[in-house]
């Protein structure tokens, strides 16, 4: 059985916003994959839980989980954009393909804000979105990717 802190607040008071395994970009090239704690899979819940499934949602490319049952639609439509040269046109469609994603995630109540930022770092290849949305149990969270 996965490890669990069940004494954790995070656990005790956002359960509505579920478990999940962790996935973090690795420092080299970018890649997401699952993290490891004691030689097990890394589990979030909560607020953290909900901040790993928006990640997960914005990174998958749009309907790449071939299963309508359960993920009719899901993914993101940024990776259509991958090779557009870097416009305000690209810049809005990347935080309008990202409200969608999150307004579609049933743990989201309400999304406040979505900011796509161009060359973060001085970095003339990377975008940053930052987040901030309303989860289905009144907690506000921020968050950010780096596509």
């Amino acid at each position: 059985m996965l490890p669990i802190d069940y004494e954790s607040d995070d656990y005790r008071f956002n359960k509505t916003l579920h478990m999940d395994v962790e996935v973090l970009p690795d420092e080299w090239n970018n890649k997401w994959d699952l993290q490891f704690e004691n030689g097990d899979f890394k589990i979030l819940s909560g607020t953290e839980s909900l901040r790993n499934a928006i990640n997960i949602a914005i990174m998958t490319r749009y309907e790449e989980l071939k299963n309508p049952l359960y993920y009719p639609g899901f993914g993101c439509r940024i990776h259509e954009l991958l090779k557009a040269k870097k416009t305000i046109t690209v810049q809005k469609k990347i935080g309008y393909f990202c409200e969608i994603v999150l307004s579609e995630m049933r743990r989201i109540k309400r999304v406040n804000e979505i900011i796509v930022t161009n060359n973060p770092d001085k970095n003339s290849y990377k975008y940053t979105v930052f987040f901030n949305i309303t989860s289905i149990n009144d907690e506000i969270i921020n968050g950010s990717v780096d596509l």
